[in-house]
């Protein structure tokens, strides 16, 4: 076996384990979203579990082609953050959390590398302005 096609290999094997990793991820925030609606008496905790598993996804996109997932992540990581600093649900947040969420999954299942198109950009902006208006 050539060199190219080990990489090749390598590189479809490191894809499949991310696929599946990230939709463990999903599955996780789904559940921690129930948690929150629910207005649980550990809704902080629970979005602090879902800050550390969003900075993982937002770091991990980028690197398997997925940038719009780290672009994505980004805000829905800001949104989380702020809400565990104010230990305070604003009215907006299981909305936005659910927004950020259903964008993320639909770039994975949809395999939208890149910047994606135009929709998904705007989207992405989209989620950001109101994620800054949460958090300023």
């Amino acid at each position: 076996m050539s060199g190219t096609s080990q990489t090749n290999y390598a590189d479809a094997e490191l894809l499949e384990l991310y696929r599946s990793g990230i939709e463990e991820d999903f599955s996780t925030l789904e559940k921690i979203l129930s948690d929150i609606e629910q207005n649980s008496d550990r809704t902080f905790e629970a979005m602090d579990q879902a800050r550390c598993i969003v900075h993982n996804m937002k770091g991990q996109g980028t690197s398997f082609g997925f940038p719009l997932m780290t672009r994505l992540g980004d805000s829905f990581y800001m949104l989380l953050k702020h809400q565990v600093a104010q230990r305070e649900l604003h009215q907006s947040t299981t909305k936005l959390y659910e927004a950020h969420l259903k964008a993320m999954r639909s770039v994975i299942e949809n395999e939208i590398s890149g910047d994606g198109p135009e929709i998904f950009q705007q989207v992405a902006a989209s989620l950001k302005e109101k994620v800054t208006q949460v958090v300023d």
